[in-house]
Order: structure tokens, then sequence, then C-alpha cells
């Protein structure tokens, strides 16, 4: 008898875990209905960014023999993404960041075991940094943060966890949206599980709207820049793929303050004991500011509604207690009946 030994290599450990979902009795109660939230804080990089580009770089170890190193220009949470990634999967990383990038991300990166290189004023001059480096590095793999359809395959796995855990469909989904790797991932999940009637709110904050801009130009918008202090959101254009879903009859873009979303995060801290940031906290500011029920107003008590907690590793509990000392008291619900929020209704 022959034995043979070209048996193909075991599949390598998923560099994301499935993450809880949690019904909130503190978010239902403000919604007037069921609010469970998807808690991807929990991933290994702190964020949602584990499910995208963890699926990017698996992908590349599986398709080419030998070390590889990834290159990432995102100085946040999809940086932290990649050096955590490599790691699980036994290579190396280095992250190019811009000299705005705070001490606080350069040491989480570094701790997770990434090599850092500040390069540059602005992400453009990082990125165009990182392509020089991969034109030498033939080991090299770029991690792109959110524009790949590897990173939107990654994040649909989120849809698959969210309808085993509820039994079903859900009757809506609040996530935030940035470049809209996770917005490309949630739609693509639905599709793929039947699901395209589905809602979903698309957050952003006012100086970092550009899905919402765009939506309403109805061609793509580049910012002149960001404002906002929801950073992880600052995407001056969001990707083409983005913008083509979005304008699918089950989307609704909000853009919401950055004094909301700082003080839902203040309200997740005391009501959930979980630190988020800004970029995280404007879709929970959709609830607590009673907004859910003005764009979807057949929900009612039984509906399901799952908010993503994409999480965000550029928070700490100075952050929050800036936030509540700069944007408003320790209650921030009160009569909103005439807050005015900017929303773009199945365009």
């Amino acid at each position: 008898m022959v034995t043979s030994n070209s048996s193909p290599p075991p599949r390598q450990k998923l560099p994301w875990i499935r993450t809880p979902l949690l019904e909130s009795s503190a978010l239902s109660k403000a919604a007037g209905c069921r609010v469970f939230m998807k808690m991807d804080l929990f991933q290994p990089s702190g964020s949602f960014k584990s499910r995208g580009v963890g699926n990017l770089c698996l992908k590349a170890v599986e398709s080419r023999p030998g070390p590889i190193r990834f290159y990432s220009s995102s100085a946040g949470n999809a940086g932290l993404a990649a050096v955590n990634a490599a790691r699980m999967l036994g290579q190396e990383a280095t992250v190019v960041v811009p000299e705005s990038t705070t001490e606080l991300m350069k040491a989480k990166i570094r701790l997770a075991g990434g090599h850092v290189i500040t390069h540059g004023a602005s992400w453009k001059e990082a990125d165009d940094y990182i392509r020089g480096l991969l034109e030498v590095d033939d080991q090299g793999v770029y991690c792109a943060p959110f524009d790949h359809p590897d990173v939107w395959e990654g994040n649909a796995t989120l849809i698959g966890e969210i309808i085993d855990d509820l039994g079903g469909a859900p009757d809506a989904i609040i996530a935030s949206v940035g470049g809209g790797g996770l917005f490309c991932g949630i739609q693509g999940g639905l599709e793929e599980h039947g699901l395209p009637n589905v809602p979903i709110l698309a957050v952003e904050t006012e100086g970092a709207a550009s899905l919402n801009a765009s939506l309403q130009a109805g061609e793509l918008v580049t910012l002149s820049e960001i404002t906002s202090i929801a950073t992880s959101l600052g995407a001056r254009q969001v990707a083409s793929k983005t913008f083509e879903l979005a304008k699918r009859p089950n989307v609704k873009s909000l853009v919401l303050s950055d004094a909301q979303a700082a003080m839902a995060c203040c309200k997740l801290m005391d009501d959930e004991r979980i630190a988020v940031e800004a970029a995280c906290g404007v879709s929970a500011a959709v609830i607590y500011y009673g907004l859910l029920a003005k764009v979807i107003p057949n929900l009612n008590p039984e509906s399901r509604v799952v908010l993503v907690v994409c999480g965000g590793s550029n928070v700490t509990v100075e952050i929050l207690a800036g936030y509540r000392k700069k944007y408003g008291p320790g209650d921030i619900l009160g009569d909103t009946s005439d807050t005015n929020i900017p929303v773009t209704h199945n365009i």
C-alpha cells in the first residue's frame, strides 16, 4: 500500500471570532422595540475590522507559499486588525501611520506585534509610502482597509451569526459607515441569506458623511476634508461598491452630530459598561435620540433590531470623560422631537 504525502495543508485558524448577540434592556426601552447588540468590539483587534482585514490576510496566506509581510496604511483600527491577523497567522506586519496618529494607537499597534513607521502629514502620504515599500518587497501584501472583495466577504460573516442567534431575520440593522467595508459586508450577507429587504440604517457623523453626500448628489463625492471627531469614519470618499449598494431601497442614510455620537458613547458606558469610539457611538445615538421610530415607523415592541457595536481601539476613560464635559450633561436623553437630522431615504 502506497501512502501519499500530498494531502492539502490544514486550514488556517480564523483571525476573527464569533461574537455574542446580546439583548439590551436600556436600548430596547429607548427604542420601543427589542434591540440586540452585535458585540464586535470583542474581536481580537477590538473592532469588526478583524473580520474583513482578517479574511484578506487569511486568503493571502492560503494562496501563496512562504512568509508574508502585510502592509497597512491605516493609523487606526484597520492597521491594528492587520497586525493581529498577521500574528495569528504566523506572519509579520508593518503599519505606516501619518504624523497625526496618536501615541495611544502607535503603542497598541506595537504591543500587538506590529512594526510602526511614521510618515507624512496625511493618510494619502502614508499610503503612497507603502506603495513604494511594496515595490521592493516580494513578500509584501497590501491590506486594503475597506475597498476589497475579501474584506466585504469577511464582514459578511457577521450576518450568518446574527441569523443563527436570532433564529431568523432581524427587522432592521443599524451600522456606522466610513469607507463602507462593513456596510458592503452587511448588504452582501443579507443577499447571501435571501434577505435583501431587511432595512439597513447607514449612519455617519457630520464632517465625515461621504456616503450621504454622494447619495444626495447622485454620484460619488469626495469630501474636501474630515472635520468630525469620529476619525474612524474618515474616508473622504466611500468605495464605489458602497455607493452602488447604498442606492438599494432597503438602505436609509442618516447623519448625526459629533455631540450626539460622543454622548451616546458615554451612555453606552453607563448602560452597558462598554467603551467604544465615537464612530461606533453614532449608531447607538440613532436609538438614544429617538430617531429609530421616525426612520422605520412600522416597528412594534416585538420587532428585533440589531445594533452593530463595531468597537474601535482609540478610546479611553479619559476620552469619554472629556466627551461628557464638552458635549453635555449627565443625562443625554430628553425631548428630541425638534432634532434636525439629515436623512436620505431610499435614493
